[in-house]
């Protein structure tokens, strides 16, 4: 019920009256409103996103060096962590996605350059074979290794999220194929993106990414 000030003559008044009217105070003005039911706080769309956090999170904890590695580096010196990072960069494309085709793979630094293209293939069962062609060296820049990470795919936004290992490998020197071996069949999302070393301190760079999905038998 509503409670009032100067009852008889209705100077003021808080609360609300039959679940229809609620009177409040704003900066000193006296009002009335129609009664708002609050939001539900498990709403579809924070049920996604908090589907999202907890798939990253539990992808970050199950995560190679190979698929960490971009992250660190793009956190070193930064107000924010690597893991912070890595869901930073997910949240909003997979918030309203049914599969990681989306996936942020890896975020870039320096002049490292993606690779100009990559075919993904599954030639036999348990393998995936990616190859790609690679961009002229940015001056002062060696190419190092290419990387290929998988996730088995699925929808990351679910209620209570879901748990995913990623799978990586890498090609020293880059070369015209790097793979993965041994995956349990499934349809997979993959990225390819390139390591690179800087030629005057030796420093990694990692570039940004392809990515594609394939069947594994």
């Amino acid at each position: 019920m509503a409670r009032l000030t100067g009852a008889l003559f209705s100077l003021a008044a808080s609360g609300t009256i039959a679940n229809t009217l609620t009177f409040a105070k704003w900066k000193g003005i006296q009002y009335v409103r129609t009664r708002v039911i609050p939001a539900n706080p498990k709403a579809t769309g924070q049920r996604r996103v908090r589907g999202v956090f907890i798939s990253l999170n539990e992808l970050w904890k199950r995560m190679p060096s190979l698929g960490r590695a971009p992250f660190i580096a793009n956190a070193t010196g930064q107000p924010y962590t690597p893991r912070n990072k890595h869901i930073g960069e997910n949240v909003v494309p997979l918030r309203d996605a049914a599969t990681l085709r989306d996936y942020i793979w890896s975020v870039s630094g320096g002049q490292a350059l993606p690779p100009t293209a990559v075919g993904i293939i599954s030639p036999a069962a348990g393998r995936i074979n990616a190859v790609p062609s690679y961009p002229t060296a940015p001056i002062g820049y060696t190419l190092y290794s290419t990387v290929i990470g998988a996730i088995e795919e699925g929808d990351a936004s679910i209620d209570g999220g879901i748990v995913r290992i990623m799978y990586c490998n890498e090609a020293i020197g880059g070369g015209p194929l790097v793979r993965l071996d041994n995956l349990p069949a499934a349809t997979y999302d993959v990225g390819v993106w390139i390591n690179w070393t800087r030629d005057s301190d030796g420093a990694t760079f990692y570039s940004t990414f392809l990515s594609s999905w394939v069947v594994v038998a």
